[in-house]
């Protein structure tokens, strides 16, 4: 090139033309926190923070270095510039100028990674390409999700043995373990092989719990080739014809379209792929438009220069910011003057680069140092700059010629004000008025500028509980609202919107009233066919491929897809990448196993319809706390785990629900006894508000940490791997009927259900009925016809059990005696009382006794016959 300059001056420094201010950048180290985390940079003035972490992390900075990005890219130059001084300074100035830059591989000194060529298919070839594809994702996600279940499976066989309290043949075999056979039903259910079954039990004899390896090794998916497809496929199509092996085109097509649509493969082709030169040097486009014209001979010169550096290292030129340098020259990117003009800048670099030209998509840190703002053939990305709430580059250039309220008016429209400060709105002032005070809108205002959406910012912390108190919501008002705290306060939602709207901006300009139609049209999302028609019309001066890339949105159909297709075989492009987005459906998932999960109750409407068929609807509603009473019933179970006390207090809602456990401990220091009864605290709220035991039960069963070991004073559990392991295990008996989880029979106890304590022999089987009763709970109003009902006897029994009662039937309550229903247990405690098994037609209780082809109820006193 010639040795005349155009950014720098004979015996200038570029750097004198820059002043450098000092900056903080993170480190690329993950692994590093704290202050020496960060890299001091004194970069130029006007760079943002993208610029900046994109040349910490080029430049290999280290956690705590101190770096000047002229001396960084002043020794880039001097090792690109072939020890020319022109093309030295010139390629400085350029660097600084963020005009262009290098791909990672030159910083390091590394070649460029050439691209091997992909196979490519014929239509001929495709419907098993397809069936590979559709096989290998199906097979992949129910390999991952069937590895999951396996793993849960065989883990519950080892812990089945492990946890079995008998001996070595009886935990080991499932006809004596009956947890163990209930894990291996579940497992065999669930598709477990039996050989594995039988090696996690043999595992488990040697004290390994965890599956095997290789558990979660899926098989790697084949690799898809691309697809081409020529015109005599999309004619076979257009005709309904079949291709050579016998498929029909359209039929093929229509498989295409769908695998296309579903996982964004295989990259199509229209003509024969071409080998693609690797990226040596990225050149931003959108530098060389200033106050909405083209910096024609600036361009020729980059072009000049860069392309022989990226010649020399046999890598070609690679073009970024073609759609921001249109809208930059306002320019509508759906119009005949954007693609002339895009052909146009495409003649100045193609005819000026003395290396290959391509449109593929740049090197990330590359193009984040010259601050990139398109892709390819792509229009802008986003409005807005990193690191602030301003426009970026090539939108402020399309506005310039507004004046500066106009500009700030459309500032406004689409990025928002970033604050409540200067809205006016009813609401606001009743905040006021309810004693937000300026520190809580500088709260408000501070979360909105950190992008928290108005909802979130705007909570009991932001407003605090004396707001709450003036506007009548509780704390747990608060809470149940979540981001709709603002219509729980009363006002409306549109307000709400308009709020939004005014804090975090339309996010568009397309349809500000500010501007002109004109003007609003640069700014239009353009459609898939203008793209298109873009990427045709760059091709045509490429004379190669422009590599577009399709992103439809997620509403799109697979016949809007196909049509797209032949579209692009029509316009004769080269090939052409398809993908769907997921129509933010994955935030979506998020958001609602956040803000539903297990706590949301769902009722059940049943509507009955003319064909008597019953539709069901399951409604969302928000999770509602469940208030105990007042005065609620529960049991206390003591029990020593390893040696340390437990006590273990219990609350029931009015059905017999769990509501609420305390936990004491007394050897413990004051910190874990502190963290015990927070933790008891928490679990009470979790079930007030319908997280359901189960949940708990499955989270904490076997956890393991000290203390562990024996448990005494508890009927049902005998040994608990850690304290959170017995108390669960015993709500879980108590309260789920986990016999399972009972390491002794439950039917050897008695039939009330709690523990036996330390004297187990203060309980009998046929209990005082005044012993399982509280006393203080029923303030003794212990009614004494209360019974405690016998077992069923033993077959051969029943007749004299029978004889024996005598059909004394007398519910009145016996005079004398202190003990309520004294006579009844007496009478039970001599004999054992066969009962019928269907409920007194009377008073309901399964008290009926039958005896020579009468019946009876020794509750009430009824009597019938059979």
């Amino acid at each position: 090139m010639s040795q005349n300059r155009r950014l720098s001056r004979k015996g200038v420094s570029p750097l004198d033309d820059f002043a450098f201010l000092s900056r903080q950048a993170d480190s690329p180290d993950p692994d590093t926190v704290g202050e020496e985390s960060e890299v001091e940079l004194l970069a130029p003035e006007g760079w943002d923070a993208r610029n900046i972490a994109a040349l910490v992390a080029l430049s290999d900075a280290q956690p705590g270095d101190q770096l000047h990005a002229g001396h960084v890219l002043g020794e880039l130059a001097e090792l690109l510039s072939q020890d020319s001084e022109v093309e030295r300074d010139e390629m400085l100035a350029s660097l600084l100028h963020r005009e262009a830059a290098p791909v990672a591989a030159m910083w390091r000194g590394a070649p460029l990674s050439s691209q091997k060529t992909r196979p490519v298919i014929g239509a001929e070839g495709l419907t098993d390409a397809l069936y590979t594809l559709n096989a290998a994702e199906m097979g992949q996600a129910a390999a991952n999700v069937g590895a999951r279940v396996l793993a849960e499976r065989l883990e519950a066989v080892a812990l089945a043995c492990v946890n079995c309290d008998g001996a070595d043949d009886e935990c080991f075999d499932p006809r004596r373990n009956r947890a163990l056979a209930r894990a291996v039903r579940a497992a065999r259910r669930d598709g477990a092989p039996d050989p594995m079954i039988e090696r996690a039990i043999a595992r488990a004899r040697q004290g390994l719990i965890t599956p095997e390896q290789g558990l979660f090794a899926t098989p790697q998916a084949p690799e898809l080739p691309d697809v081409q497809l020529d015109p005599a496929f999309f004619e076979a199509v257009e005709a309904d014809a079949r291709l050579a092996d016998g498929e029909s085109a359209r039929a093929v097509m229509n498989r295409l379209s769908e695998a296309v649509w579903t996982h964004g493969r295989p990259v199509l082709h229209f003509t024969e792929p071409q080998a693609v030169t690797p990226a040596a040097i990225i050149l931003n486009l959108a530098r060389f438009v200033r106050e909405q014209t083209l910096d024609e001979d600036g361009l020729a010169y980059a072009a000049r220069l860069w392309g022989q550096t990226a010649a020399h290292q046999s890598g070609s030129l690679l073009l970024a910011g073609l759609g921001a340098s249109l809208t930059a020259l306002a320019l509508p990117f759906d119009s005949e003057a954007a693609r002339d003009r895009a052909q146009h800048i495409l003649r100045i670099v193609r005819s000026e680069c003395p290396a290959p030209v391509s449109l593929e998509r740049p090197d990330a840190l590359a193009a984040g140092l010259i601050g990139a703002e398109s892709v390819g053939v792509h229009p802008p990305a986003a409005l807005d700059a990193p690191g602030g709430r301003q426009f970026a580059a090539c939108v402020n250039a399309a506005l310039s010629a507004l004046t500066q309220d106009e500009q700030i008016g459309a500032r406004r429209h689409a990025l928002g004000a970033g604050a409540l400060a200067g809205h006016s709105a009813n609401w606001i002032t009743q905040l006021e008025n309810a004693g937000v005070d300026q520190a809580g809108f500088a709260r408000i205002d501070a979360a909105l500028s950190d992008g928290v959406p108005l909802r979130f910012a705007i909570n009991r912390w932001s407003l605090g509980p004396e707001v709450a108190r003036r506007c009548g919501l509780s704390p747990e008002h608060f809470d149940e609202a979540g981001p709709r705290l603002l219509e729980k306060l009363g006002v409306d939602p549109l307000e709400v919107v308009a709020a939004e709207r005014y804090v975090h901006g339309a996010g568009r300009l397309d349809d500000c009233e500010i501007l002109s139609p004109e003007l609003r049209a640069v700014f239009a999302d353009p459609a898939p066919e203008a793209r298109l028609a873009m990427a045709e019309a760059c091709e045509d001066v490429l004379e190669g491929t422009a590599s577009l890339e399709l992103a439809l949105p997620g509403s799109s159909s697979i016949e809007e897809l196909g049509a797209l297709i032949a579209s692009s075989a029509r316009r004769g492009l080269t090939g052409l990448s398809i993908r769907r987005e997921g129509d933010a459906l994955y935030d979506l998932l998020n958001t609602i196993e956040y803000e539903t999960g297990d706590s949301v109750r769902r009722s059940v409407i049943a509507e009955e319809r003319v064909v008597e068929r019953v539709v069901e609807k399951y409604v969302e509603r928000a999770a509602e706390r469940r208030k105990l009473p007042d005065r609620r019933k529960g049991y206390i179970q003591k029990s020593t785990v390893g040696g340390h006390k437990v006590y273990l207090h219990t609350g029931e809602f009015e059905d017999g629900e769990l509501g609420e456990i305390f936990i004491d401990m007394h050897k413990e220091g004051a910190a874990f006894r502190s963290l015990m009864n927070n933790f008891a605290i928490s679990i009470s709220i979790g079930l007030q508000y319908g997280v359901p035991l189960e949940e708990y039960v499955d989270a904490y069963l076997f956890t393991r940490f000290e203390p562990a070991g024996d448990v005494d004073g508890n009927d049902s559990i005998k040994h608990a791997s850690s304290i959170l392991d017995y108390i669960f295990r015993e709500l879980a008996v108590s309260y789920l009927g986990r016999e399972d989880l009972a390491q002794t029979d439950p039917h050897n106890y008695d039939p009330g259900g709690l523990g036996k304590g330390v004297e187990q022999e203060k309980l009998v089987r046929e209990a005082d009925p005044a012993s399982l009763i509280s006393k203080g709970f029923s303030r003794g109003q212990l009614p004494d016809n209360v019974v405690m009902l016998g077992s069923r006897p033993k077959p051969g029994k029943s007749e004299d059990a029978a004889e024996g009662s005598g059909f004394e039937f007398d519910p009145k309550p016996k005079s004398g005696g202190g003990s309520s229903g004294g006579a009844h247990v007496e009478r039970l405690e001599d004999h054992i009382v066969n009962y019928h098994g269907d409920p007194c037609p009377e008073c309901g209780h399964f008290t009926v006794i039958e005896n020579a082809g009468l019946l009876g109820c020794d509750a009430c006193g009824w009597a019938g016959k059979v």
